[in-house]
């Protein structure tokens, strides 16, 4: 990689982790935002809701600007835009005001996704490495959020994580002015990469199973989590250093996570090199499991469990991208791109009331439960999308 190269990537790590500190910064906080706003589970999950719908449905007219007006652009108002509503959020003083918060929140981080891989598809050569390190940012800022925003909110309020995240986002909106406005699409051939000279055409009816699987997996993402922290710090029995129940659970719930970014490394690699499409089968047949695990147990086994788990999770996510960047022409990846997180974090993100009015009724072990099978029935479309993609390059070697 070249030097502007590196610099993109360096910007869009750092702008990834940070986008996932804004998603995640809520549910490490629920314990205190029950007293706080003296409220339950369900109308949190309506508030993470709130804010994942506005996430997901910004994000298909945020791939059609990114296409049009250059990605970098849309980037810069990302980080300037959620920079200042996260500082914001100091005035909030109802759960109504903050919901209305989260949600226009919701709206600058939307933008964030398609523009970051169209300018990670069209200016950097070593598409599958690159998508890589970006999901391993991605991967750490949700491992972090957790503990990161159970410590802060537990020592300066639950106020203060916002805050601080907002901050961050403004200075690195300051360091993207540097960066030029548009990249040309790169004519160097993509190491590995079989879409060097156009993509690989593929029928409707793959882009189908590949979005339904997208949504169903959007779906167990966003209700694993809400409620993860929650769950953690009440099914894992370690008091260390006296932490209470809030600092706990973040600090399980990173620790599980952080494998997540070697998930997303290892995937990346892979993807240069092995057909994608059975990848991405694999990792979610094999998560799909850990899941139901991780429903039914408590201590060591879950928190060994949702290691598992995110390690698998977050493999599919540059193996999700060099997929659609495969199927795709260039001029295109930012509407493709949109589609796919409008689908993920957007519908997706019913799941989180969804979940919260499970968590309330019968109990947060149910949540889990309920995920496994959105992620049993992602596998089950998978296997067929592989099973036609293989059918499919067997029948033209044949040719």
């Amino acid at each position: 990689m070249n030097r502007e190269e590196r610099r993109i990537i360096g910007l869009t790590t750092a702008s990834h982790s940070l986008v996932h500190l804004y998603e995640n910064v809520l549910p490490p906080l629920i314990p205190l935002l029950t007293v706080f706003f003296n409220t339950d589970y369900f109308h949190l999950g309506l508030v993470v809701t709130v804010f994942s719908y506005a996430f997901g449905l910004g994000s298909l007219p945020s791939g059609i600007l990114a296409d049009r007006l250059g990605p970098r652009r849309l980037v810069t108002l990302y980080l300037f835009g959620s920079g200042v509503l996260s500082v914001l959020i100091w005035f909030s003083g109802t759960l109504r005001s903050y919901a209305v918060f989260m949600g226009i929140l919701g709206l600058f981080c939307s933008i964030y996704h398609p523009a970051s891989n169209t300018l990670i598809s069209q200016a950097v050569r070593q598409r599958g490495k690159a998508f890589g390190i970006h999901g391993i940012a991605g991967s750490l800022g949700v491992a972090v959020a957790p503990a990161l925003a159970a410590w802060i909110g537990s020592a300066a309020g639950w106020k203060a994580p916002h805050i601080l995240f907002g901050v961050l986002g403004v200075m690195i909106g300051f360091y993207s002015l540097s960066f030029k406005a548009k990249y040309p699409v790169s004519a160097t051939p993509r190491e590995a990469d079989t879409s060097t000279s156009e993509p690989v055409r593929t029928s409707y009816l793959n882009f189908i199973i590949f979005f339904l699987a997208a949504l169903s997996l959007g779906l167990s993402y966003k209700g694993i989590m809400t409620f993860l922290p929650t769950y953690m710090g009440e099914s894992v029995d370690m008091r260390i250093f006296g932490m209470d129940s809030v600092s706990m659970g973040g600090m399980v719930a990173t620790f599980a996570l952080l494998s997540g970014a070697l998930g997303q490394y290892l995937a990346g690699r892979l993807v240069d090199r092995y057909q994608p499409e059975r990848i991405y089968f694999t990792v979610v047949a094999v998560g799909t499991v850990f899941v139901f695990i991780m429903a039914a147990s408590s201590n060591f086994t879950l928190i060994l469990s949702a290691v598992v788990y995110a390690f698998l999770y977050f493999a599919t996510q540059p193996t999700q991208n060099f997929i659609l960047a495969k199927y795709t022409p260039s001029n295109r990846h930012g509407l493709v791109f949109g589609l796919h997180f409008f689908l993920m974090f957007g519908v997706g993100s019913t799941a989180a009331a969804a979940s919260g009015y499970l968590a309330d009724h019968l109990g947060l072990s149910s949540v889990f439960y309920a995920m496994g099978g959105c992620f049993a029935f992602s596998s089950v479309l998978l296997l067929w999308l592989a099973a036609r993609t293989a059918s499919h390059g067997a029948a033209r070697g044949q040719r």
